[in-house]
């Protein structure tokens, strides 16, 4: 009977520990405002529309009115990308979603502007304050990096690094909510 208590308590305490890596876009308001500097300059991103679950958001480069628009992305309720558009309307797909906030094994497809359809498989692990992650391709290892989160699941700092690549570091340097 021992035994039995034992080894429900520690699956009490292994439920309460798995980690919230999600992004609870719907506590941001349209309008509100994530400003990110990475070596390259500062990248704003702008809440603009939230409706049945989904939360749009512009990126722009830069700050203020000759900011350069970059695109945009829409979420679902757990803060997985669904969806982005270039600046030049170019449309890509993500189904279910990018698995950007799942923690462990995703596999999910991407659809590309031209029509391309590629597998992709995202390993997410949660780490203090954040997460980790992994992403293949086709041809083995796409991309790797991490993000240090806030209280709603928002990146305060990142690194990212796609294969053969530099490794890319941003850190949020404003975040204002409406």
């Amino acid at each position: 009977m021992r035994s039995v208590l034992i080894a429900f308590a520690l699956s009490l305490s292994a439920t309460a520990g798995v980690a919230d890596i999600s992004w609870h876009a719907d506590q941001m308001g349209v309008g509100s405002v994530m400003v990110m500097k990475d070596p390259t300059g500062v990248v704003t991103h702008i809440k603009r529309d939230a409706r049945a679950g989904e939360h749009a958001f512009d990126m722009f480069r830069g700050e203020g009115r000759d900011a350069a628009f970059l695109g945009s992305y829409t979420t679902n309720a757990r803060g997985e990308v669904t969806r982005t558009v270039a600046s030049d309307g170019a449309v890509t797909l993500y189904s279910p979603h990018r698995c950007t906030r799942t923690l462990g094994e995703c596999s999910f497809q991407v659809t590309h502007a031209d029509g391309f359809v590629e597998p992709r498989t995202r390993v997410t692990r949660a780490v203090r304050n954040g997460l980790q992650y992994q992403e293949f391709g086709l041809n083995g290892l796409v991309a790797e990096g991490g993000l240090k989160l806030d209280q709603i699941g928002a990146a305060s700092e990142a690194w990212h690094q796609d294969a053969g690549r530099k490794k890319r570091r941003t850190k949020r340097v404003l975040f204002a909510l409406k």
